[in-house]
Parts: C-alpha cells; structure tokens; sequence
C-alpha cells in the first residue's frame, strides 16, 4: 500500500513538473507587470481572453503547457494572462483596444505596444513571433519599423529585418523592399539568392536590377574574369531574365496591357545589352521564353490570350508568319532534327535514340503549339472564305511539319482543320504522327494511344 501511494505520488510530482515546464504567468496588477519588466529588462507577453473563447481555451489547455513554450517565454518574456470581461481586463482593453479573442500582445515596460497578434496558433507560430520581437523592438515596434518602410526612410538594415521577420503572406513584398535597399555591391553579389526568389512586379526594381547587371556586364571583372562572368550569369542574369518572362506571361493572363507595353519597354531595354540576344521565335524554349521573343511574337501572345484588337489582329499575325516561314523554312527545321536522329542512329545503341526521343518530341513545341492558337483565333475573327481557309492550312501544316515528331501539336492541328474543313489533312497530320511515334519504338506512350484515337475519331466524322 505504502508503494503505491508513493508511486502516485511520484506520478503526481513528474505531472506537476511536466506542467510547470510550460508557460509561467504572473499573478498581480498589470502595474505589477510593468514594473517587473523594467526591473528583468523584459517584455510582457499578455494573453487577453475570455471564458467563452473555444481558440482561447485550446491555446491554453495545448500550447501554453508545452516545454518548448515555456523554455522560450519564460526566458524571454515576463507571462501575464487576463480574462477581458473582468473588471480588470475592461479597463486593460480600453488601453490596449482587441480585434478578437484571443488576442496577444507583446509590451514593453513603458507601456508600448512593440507587437499584437489575433487569434490561436501553434508552439511555432509563437515561437516565431518570440524571435522576431527583438527585431521589433530595436525599431521602437513594429507599427514604426512599417512606416519607416513604406515612407522610404528605412535603411538596408531594417529592410533585412522585415524581410527577416515577415510571414509568409508578407515575405513577396518584404523581398522586393529588401533588394531595393541594397547596396549595388550586395544586389549584384553572385551569392545574393534572393534575386531568384523574386515574384511580385515591381518596375522600379526591375529598372534597378537591368541598370546594375548592365553595369557589372560593362566592367573589366566581367571581361577579365571568365569564372566570374559565368557565375554572375547564372546567378544573376538568368534570375532577371526568368522573371521577366514570369511578369510578361502573367500580365497577357491578366489582360494588362499598360502592364505588358510597360514590360515590353524593360525588356527591349535589357535585349539591347551586347550579352543578350534572341533566341529565334521557333527556338522558343520553356524556361526562358517571352523574354527572348520578338515583341510581335509577344504580342500576338497578348491578343489571342486576351481576344483584343481583332482588327490588328488580322493584319498582324499573316504578315508576322510570312516572315516567321521565311526566316526558319519548314523543311530547314526539319533537316536540322533529322539530322540530329541519324547522329543517335548512327553512334548510339537503340536504348539512346529512346532517350532523346523526347527532346526531339518538344523541339519548337512552345511557338508551334502557339501557332495553332493564333490560327485558331485568326479563323474565328476572319471571313470563312477561301483566301482565309488556305492561310489557316499553310499556318498549320508549317506548325506541324517543322516538327512532325510532337504528338500534341499535331493532336491539335488535326482538331483545327477539321473543324474548318480540311480532314485530308488532319488525316495526313495523324497519320504521320503516328509513324514517327513507331520510328521512336513510341507505341507504348500515351502520346501514341491519343494519336490513334484521334484518327480513329476523324474517320468516324467525329472531330
């Protein structure tokens, strides 16, 4: 008997310890917490809830208990809780007003508000909100170090801070204010990863960001120092061309257009460096696209997104693809791939032309399968009559037979001149399709099975 009453007695002691390595709050007067504070050179960490609060209890009876709170709260912060509807707690909420139950609030000893938070979180939610305070608090709290960031007058410093400091809804924005603070010799450091992390637009930035990799392009370190330019190309310069193709796509999405002629104008500017240049609309790769486009291409891309300007449209786009087919012929295209084949052929075991089936698969395949949008749209705002069916034809068979090996190019072809007119061709198409799948040993592909039923369906009359 004396064993197990000693034995519950432990249980209760480990309990009681276990509790105890929570969270520690103070019992006393919020003068009494002020004044403890001053004294520890602390902050008050003040939980404000209610009886009737579900957030407040759950963050009570499962996070304030835990270890790991208490190891970081109770080192770093003097603990108070309040229950908003006692007499006490009515007058702390006229002082310090709440959106919510439960609110936290993070004070220092004069009585100011460095941070306020609303609603419940987990151990890590407050355990980050613990380590950013310090950085809070050497502002003079969070609502100063905002407005000294969106007035301009914040330093490089604290724009790290913020970004440091910032969540993850915030973190788009606190990254841009950062790289605008930065120093030129810190923006363009090839160890500035940030850049990469880019993804809100915003021009003023971007302005920077072309005139400071212009720069270091024109200096003696680049030309002298090949490792160095290689770098800085990969880590910098990519980075900056990536995201411009990103905001260029995202405002045809948008249907911005002072946004995209906006982009365009960054974009020529950029281009113009002697390190840039384009690509070839046909060689459009993903990864890099628009921004290593002609800005016809990308504006035939905003058009027929956006279903705008038919008029132009229709002058625009057969005089873009006269030159387009005059620059990168069809037949120029396709040699330049057979012969990348009978190399594999020729030097590589049958495993390898497998292989590279793919890459020859999606040669061209961003422009080719655009051109069959912009055909598409060009046939829907255009008479159906005889000149225009034979523009669509020529428009869709040179998408198609630059690359005959792109299943999905020619499933798409194949729709489009059935529906306006021309099976033979879409048979042709499919029928091609299929045999170069069979050259590639691609029977057992998806790619392969829709090009089969495709044809299957045009035979029917079904397409």
């Amino acid at each position: 008997m004396k064993k197990i009453v000693l034995s519950l007695v432990g249980i209760l002691v480990c309990a009681t310890m276990g509790f105890a390595q929570g969270v520690k709050f103070e019992t006393g007067t919020w003068s009494d917490m002020l004044a403890k504070a001053k004294a520890e050179n602390k902050l008050i960490f003040v939980d404000v809830y209610t009886q009737w609060c579900g957030p407040c209890k759950n963050v009570a009876k499962n996070v304030f208990p835990q270890q790991k709170m208490g190891d970081v709260y109770n080192k770093q912060f003097i603990n108070f809780q309040i229950d908003a509807e006692s007499p006490a707690g009515k007058e702390f909420v006229k002082q310090y007003p709440v959106d919510g139950y439960p609110t936290f609030f993070y004070i220092n000893a004069e009585g100011q508000v460095i941070n306020k938070a609303v609603g419940g979180r987990d151990v890590d939610g407050f355990l980050q909100e613990a380590k950013m305070l310090d950085i809070y608090a050497r502002y003079g709290g969070i609502e100063k170090m905002m407005a000294a960031i969106n007035n301009g007058t914040a330093t490089e410093e604290m724009c790290r801070d913020y970004y440091l400091s910032a969540n993850k809804r915030e973190k788009p924005k606190a990254i841009n204010l950062y790289l605008k603070a930065m120093s030129s010799e810190n923006l363009m450091d090839v160890d500035n990863e940030l850049i990469s992390d880019m993804s809100l637009y915003d021009k003023d930035l971007m302005i920077r960001l072309i005139d400071e990799v212009i720069k270091v392009g024109d200096s003696e370190k680049y030309a002298t120092d090949k490792k160095f330019a290689q770098v800085f190309d990969f880590n910098i310069g990519f980075p900056v061309q990536y995201h411009m193709t990103t905001f260029l796509e995202q405002s045809i999405k948008d249907g911005n257009w002072n946004w995209f002629n906006e982009l365009l104008g960054l974009k020529d500017r950029l281009m113009d460096y002697k390190r840039s240049k384009f690509d070839g609309d046909w060689r459009i790769i993903r990864g890099r696209g628009l921004f290593f486009a002609t800005p016809e291409y990308c504006k035939l891309c905003y058009m027929t997104n956006n279903r705008s300007d038919e008029d132009k449209f229709k002058v625009d786009f057969p005089s873009y693809m006269e030159q387009l087919m005059a620059d990168s012929p069809a037949d120029s295209t396709l040699n330049n791939q057979k012969m990348i084949i009978d190399v594999i052929k020729e030097k590589g075991p049958e495993g390898q032309l497998i292989f590279f089936a793919q890459n020859i698969f999606e040669l061209g395949s961003v422009t080719t399968n655009n051109i069959i949008d912009w055909t598409d749209y060009f046939w829907r705002i255009s008479p159906s009559d005889k000149k225009t069916k034979e523009l669509c034809y020529k428009y869709i068979d040179y998408a198609y037979y630059s690359n005959p090996y792109n299943a999905g190019v020619a499933l798409k072809a194949a729709d489009l001149l059935a529906r306006i007119g021309n099976t033979k061709n879409a048979e042709a198409i499919l029928e091609t399709a299929i045999q170069k799948q069979k050259d590639f040993k691609q029977t057992g592909s998806k790619a392969f099975r829709s090009l089969e039923l495709k044809l299957r369906d045009l035979r029917n009359g079904k397409l």
